[in-house]
Formats: C-alpha cells, structure tokens, sequence
C-alpha cells in the first residue's frame, strides 16, 4: 500500500527542518562574516565611532542624536570592551542578528511559514545584508527599525491578548526611526495607510482610547531628546527628511543603478556592486508583479507606497541606497508567493507534483544563498576598488603594542593632527600607550603614523600588503 504525501517524516517534520536549516544557514553566515570581514575600518565607521565616543560627554554635539539608540550601544560597546575593529562593528552584528528574526517573523506573520524560510534564507544571505552587519556605522538602523516597525504594527490589528503591549511598542519603534535619517517617511506612510485601509481603519476605532494614548504619549515623550537637539541646530532636520544640499539627479540615477544592478560596473566604493544579482532582481520583479495584482490589501498598500517613496529619496541621496533593502525583502517574499501559486496552479490535486516543485525552488534558494556569500567574501578580500576605501591601522597599531609589551609611562603613539580624534578615543580604553599630536620627550618606544614619521631613522616599519601606502606604522626605540 502506498504511502500518502501527509505520512512522509520529511512532510511531517517540514517545519522543524525548514526551521533547524535556517538557523544552522544564517548560523554559518554570521560566522563567515565574522572570519572573512574586512578587518578594517572605513572613514564612515571612524566618524561613527567619534560620535559614540563624545556621547554623555561637553564635546557632544546637537548632530549626535541622529541614530542616537545605534550610538548608545556603539558607546556601550566601547566602555565594555574598548575600542577595536570588533568593537567598533558589535552593534551592527547584534543588531543584524536581530534583524534576522525580524525579517522572519514579519513574513511568517504576513504570508506563509514555507515563505518565511525560504525568503529569509535569500534575504540574509545577500552580499548586501552581509554588508551591512558588518559596517560599524547606524546604515543597519533602517532595516532593523523597519522590520521590527512592520511586524508589531501588525500585530497590533491581529492580537487580543497583549494589546497594550504591542501599542507601546510600535509607538516606541515609530520614535526610533524617527531618529534614523528618512525614517519618518516609513512612519508617515503606516499612519496613512491606517487613516484610509477600511480594514485597519475600523480595527483602530475599537482600540481602547486610554491605553491607545498611553503608547501615544510614550512615543511622544521618547522623541523628547532629538526635539531638543533640533532646537539647538535646525540643520538636523534637514538630515532626516533626507534633503540633499546639492542636486543632481541624473548622476544620482547613474550612481544607483550602478550600484543596484550595474552587473559589468567596476567597484569604487566601499559597497559591493551589483548590490542584487541579476536572479534575485528578477524575482523582485516576480514580486512587484504579484503585488500590483494584490493591491487591495494592506500590506500592499504600505509597500506601494513605502517602495515608490524610498525610491524617490534614494534618488535624491544616492548614498542612502541600502534603504531600498527592507523594501525589496518584500518583493522577494511575493515573488516567492508568486512562483508557488503559478506551480500549484498547473499541479492543482497532485500532492507529489506540489511536493516536488518546492525543489526546484529550493536549488535556486541555495544558489542565491552560495553566490551572495561568494561574492561578499571575493569582493572584499580581492577587489582593490573596495579594499581601498578601508584602513586595517587600529588592527595592527593593537598588534604592534602587543608584541612590545607597552604601557603608557613607555609608550607614546605620534599621529597627525587629523588622526589624533580617533587615537585618542582608542587610547581612553586603552591604557598601553599615550598619543600626541607633535613630538614628545623620547620614552623608551614611540610608534609613528606614516603622517606623522619622524626625520630619524626607525627601529622597524610596520606595513601593509594589501594597501597603496604599505608603510603605515614608524617604531623608534
């Protein structure tokens, strides 16, 4: 007698595997990561970590309360453990690991449990993401707040039990990505998607008035702070609306789409290019097809209009092309969605055909899955296009103090005056060297930056290989 398709350990336990292969997957992709990172620093994490760095202290400006939550916990980070490489990139790795489960549980809420795997495992596996939970600069904050943002909002319309819970939250998470440059845009279409879906609309007049302004009040007073800092230096705002002192939008338009699909551009900067390969542009494609189809819902309603206006804002700050990455998880999730629907209809009572087709499905899954971690991992420890935009100095400066047994009353660290910010701030948690800008009494070892060399021959040369300018470190004993 034949068994059913329903009697197959692999149908019964579906979940369990598509949920163990998830975690094993994005396990091992957080750990390539860690191991194949640059272990370098670009100029926008150095900037990222000065302004964490002066948080609580005189010399904080109005201009730090932008991604003021990613900053506290960069500044966390730094009275925990110091001022490294790692350290410096921790709070994008927490919050990336974050956004993985947020990523999951906004599309398990939203569409299937089969699309939720599928469409995380392809999100997170992206050379974009891998990008972004590795750049110790506030760029993850859009992503983790937008995720984070759409999953409570929705639970707020389909929970009875924690209600006031969920209201807080979401009031709280609308706050945060107030703080995030062109976060509000997202925050602005959620409340008017709620003003006029009649769906969410009729939910929200239900809602208990005193508990609905609890949250209200909450979120309101957690934007207490960058209302204050906007007081003190309007320009701030003009930052997270996201408007462009100068203006040009074809280059803009050039910039973008080399950056997003330009699969023959050379590399310049410190992304990876193309941002999405050519298979998962195709079935973002897919997806805005079946979303355009679909419209009548609110979720397509938010990611009409979220997408249309986060394209449009990207075209004005080209440098913010990583917003555009939440928006197309969703397209990749309705592409998903589409690609099942479109098999299931030609298999329509045939439980094996069905069964079968999620194979298929599954190879072009791992191929994305393979080629993005590939991509990332080539691209950023062989293409000089990318590696010249990043400084291993702080990497090797930790080395080289190491090696010499330093200690401040014995070691002085010579810099130049552009430099000497950042090496003061490493030398606030690190208590093995002193740092200076102009040459000080001889100690028993001073380590000169390459800008700051001095006119005597060195004891040794610290270089790096694999950058222009080799010769990045003098020691003079």
């Amino acid at each position: 007698m034949h068994k059913r398709v329903t009697e197959f350990f692999s149908y019964r336990w579906r979940y369990v595997l598509g949920y163990s292969f998830i975690i094993v997957t994005i396990g091992a992709m957080l750990t390539v990561a860690a191991l194949y990172v640059p272990h370098e620093l670009r100029q926008g994490e150095i900037d990222s970590a000065l302004i964490s760095g002066k948080l609580g202290t005189s010399a904080m400006s109005p201009q730090s309360f932008i991604d003021l939550p990613y900053h506290i916990l960069q500044k966390l980070s730094f009275i925990t453990l110091g001022v490294t490489t790692f350290t410096i990139k921790l709070p994008s790795i927490i919050l990336g690991t974050l956004s993985v489960l947020g990523i999951f549980l906004l599309i398990r809420t939203w569409f299937e449990a089969k699309v939720a795997i599928l469409a995380t495992l392809i999100a997170t596996i992206t050379a974009q993401f891998l990008f972004l939970i590795q750049d110790g600069t506030p760029l993850i904050m859009y992503t983790f707040l937008s995720v984070w943002l759409l999953f409570v909002a929705t639970y707020v319309t389909r929970r009875k039990y924690f209600g006031t819970l969920w209201k807080v939250l979401t009031a709280l998470a609308m706050a945060a990505c107030i703080y995030t440059p062109m976060g509000i845009y997202l925050v602005i279409v959620m409340l008017t998607t709620s003003l006029f879906h009649p769906h969410i609309r009729f939910m929200i007049r239900k809602f208990n008035r005193v508990k609905a302004s609890i949250a209200i009040f909450l979120g309101v007073a957690a934007l207490a702070p960058l209302v204050y800092a906007i007081v003190l230096d309007p320009s701030i705002l003009r930052t997270l609306l996201g408007i462009p002192v100068n203006l040009d939008i074809q280059a803009n338009a050039l910039k973008i789409l080399h950056d997003t699909i330009g699969f023959a551009s050379d590399t310049n900067s410190y992304l990876v290019r193309p941002l999405y390969p050519i298979g998962l542009v195709l079935l973002m494609l897919v997806g805005l097809y079946r979303i355009l189809t679909h419209r009548y819902t609110a979720r397509s309603y938010i990611t009409i209009a979220w997408g249309a206006l986060t394209l449009g804002l990207v075209l004005l700050n080209p440098g913010a092309v990583t917003n555009l990455y939440p928006v197309a998880i969703i397209l990749i999730s309705y592409g998903i969605i589409e690609m099942i629907r479109s098999w299931y209809q030609i298999f329509p009572t045939n439980p094996y055909a069905r069964v079968a087709g999620m194979l298929p499905l599954t190879v072009l899954v791992l191929a994305f899955v393979m080629s993005g971690t590939t991509r990332f991992i080539g691209t950023y420890h062989n293409d000089p296009g990318v590696m010249s935009n990043y400084s291993r100095d702080l990497t090797m400066l930790r080395t080289t103090l190491s090696k010499n047994n330093a200690t401040a009353d014995t070691t002085a660290l010579l810099v130049d005056r552009s430099e000497l910010p950042f090496y003061q701030l490493v030398s606030k948690y690190d208590n093995r060297f002193s740092v200076s800008s102009s040459p000080v009494d001889k100690k028993q070892l001073t380590i000169a930056s390459r800008a700051a060399k001095l006119p005597d021959a060195p004891t040794s040369i610290v270089v790096n290989a694999r950058a222009q300018d080799a010769d990045r470190f003098y020691i003079y004993k």
